[in-house]
């Protein structure tokens, strides 16, 4: 048992997710499951995305070992990135209960508090870890990012150096926790300073890193050199960065995106779906903006979240999570597709999913910029009769651009390493919006990015109007009092707003193939 613990504990450390789910998961359904199989097998299920079946693995888990304070932890960690996070705070009062000391407890308790956007408690948490064991892995780590989360709240200069500072020792003792050199990257200007910089090219020259960790240091390469305007080289690190990637990534990934459309497609095309009224749906009003990634959704929901009274919740999991798995579920269409429980079923599902907002916050008014909710559009105006959808486009050759120089964290995006998979996308996109535009063309809201940074006065009035919210200017000092958000526009949500991005294609525009082949939208 222990040399098999031991074989497990080995494939985790060279991150071998599959090879532990195919070991475990026979073993936990046997006689001889003992708490480790339950969380390697959990974590190793969320490292691949899988976090429902991660969370249903830890629950499995608890109802056998309910004393396990492993289980209870990290099934929070599991249940804070599904945002449920009353179910993980419940989990973790029973955590602390068995050890309120335990440096797994008081991580996920840390990580909680940041969800919960009560940076300050999290800072504290993660000063108590870092003195209980300074190396403790990502402990650093995440003292780094809180310090980061209130310095973007507070625009203060002084927190944005502690958060410098903690990444920098992070560095130092975790030479390759290379997601730490990526981490401090997103809000460096290297224009400024190049120490850093330095550093990075220091580490790729001395230290023996495989594809997964070179990923971060290319990527915070092209970066740093973009900030300087050496195109060549951030170019060169760029692509250096994505190559790397397509080593280890999903390459079926893309097929699961075409096939998404088809299935939506054929929901919509085999039924008509009216419903008398709207009796019965959720009824608060749930913005959404959506468009391709890196389009500008960033911007959009830090504007409509500046009004009083909007709750923004960032790239939200709650309509994604449902409808990913749900429209390859063939039970699931054919009770949909179904004229007799039609009806009922979106009754159902418009509250199962309305209830997850509403849960967080007593506000009425909910802001969700999930780029890829643009899947779900008949869906949303469906199920959320007082919904409003905002599709932000871009000059389409710098949307392209900034998703292929750009590392995002999770596995549905492992099509956007790969130039062409990119162009596909983008064309699977353009289709996906083309046939909701037959439906609901006029109830879909267009707002460019390049329009909105020329002109945010006019163009932020239009869409306050259309979203019936009260505009006010102060919208406009979003960056100085602007909510975390998880997502790779990190280092733009502490700036006002800016021109700078607008046909920056032109600076990269040799070395990109697929550029010409674009129409823009």
């Amino acid at each position: 048992m222990n040399k098999l613990l031991e074989e497990l504990d080995q494939l985790f450390k060279n991150e071998k997710w599959n090879q532990i789910i195919k070991k475990t998961k026979p073993i936990i359904n046997s006689n001889n499951s003992i708490a480790p199989y339950y969380n390697l097998l959990g974590l190793s299920l969320s490292k691949l995305g899988r976090d429902i079946e991660a969370e249903h693995i830890f629950l499995q888990g608890i109802k056998k070992f309910d004393k396990e304070i492993s289980l209870r932890s990290n099934i929070a960690l599991i249940q804070i990135n599904l945002n449920k996070l009353q179910s993980a705070e419940k989990n973790l009062i029973e955590a602390e209960k068995i050890n309120n000391e335990d440096i797994y407890f008081l991580f996920a308790l840390g990580l909680l508090k940041r969800s919960q956007l009560k940076f300050y408690d999290a800072i504290e948490i993660f000063k108590r870890i870092c003195q209980k064991d300074v190396k403790f892995p990502r402990g650093l780590l995440i003292l780094g990012q809180s310090y980061l989360d209130v310095a973007q709240q507070t625009n203060d200069k002084k927190l944005y150096e502690q958060a410098e500072k903690n990444f920098l020792l992070c560095s130092e003792i975790f030479p390759t926790n290379v997601e730490v050199d990526y981490t401090l990257s997103t809000f460096t200007d290297y224009s400024l300073n190049d120490f850093h910089q330095k550093k990075m090219l220091n580490k790729i020259k001395n230290l023996n890193l495989n594809n997964e960790k070179k990923v971060f240091i290319y990527f915070a390469l092209g970066k740093s050199f973009e900030d300087q305007k050496k195109y060549d080289q951030s170019f060169e690190y760029i692509k250096l960065a994505n190559d790397a990637k397509n080593t280890f990534v999903d390459r079926e990934i893309l097929k699961k995106e075409i096939l998404k459309y088809r299935n939506v497609k054929k929901v919509f095309d085999n039924i008509n779906f009216q419903k008398k009224n709207n009796e019965g749906l959720f009824q608060n009003k749930i913005i959404f903006v959506l468009g391709l990634p890196r389009s500008g959704t960033t911007l959009v929901h830090q504007l409509l979240s500046s009004a009083n009274d909007t709750y923004g919740f960032g790239e939200s999991i709650f309509l994604s999570k449902f409808f990913d798995t749900k429209i390859f579920d063939q039970n699931f269409l054919s009770r949909i597709l179904s004229k007799k429980t039609i009806e009922d079923e979106l009754i159902k599902v418009s509250n199962e999913i309305g209830n997850r907002y509403s849960s967080i916050t007593e506000k009425k008014i909910f802001i969700d910029k999930m780029p890829p909710n643009f899947y779900w559009i008949g869906f949303i105006k469906l199920l959320f009769p007082n919904s409003k959808i905002i599709h932000i486009t871009r000059n389409i050759k710098d949307n392209y651009l900034s998703i292929y120089k750009n590392l995002f964290g999770t596995p549905d995006m492992d099509w956007s390493y790969d130039e062409k998979n990119i162009l596909r996308f983008i064309l699977n996109y353009k289709e996906m919006m083309k046939y909701w535009k037959k439906f609901y063309e006029k109830q879909i809201y267009e707002i460019r990015y390049d329009d909105l940074v020329k002109n945010k006065i006019d163009q932020t009035k239009n869409l306050f109007n259309f979203c019936e919210l009260k505009w006010d200017e102060k919208i406009f000092d979003f960056y100085k009092t602007a909510k975390t958000i998880r997502t790779v526009s990190i280092n733009q949500v502490k700036k006002p707003i800016y021109q700078s991005s607008v046909n920056i294609n032109e600076k990269f525009s040799k070395f990109l193939k697929h550029l010409n082949q674009l129409e823009d939208i």
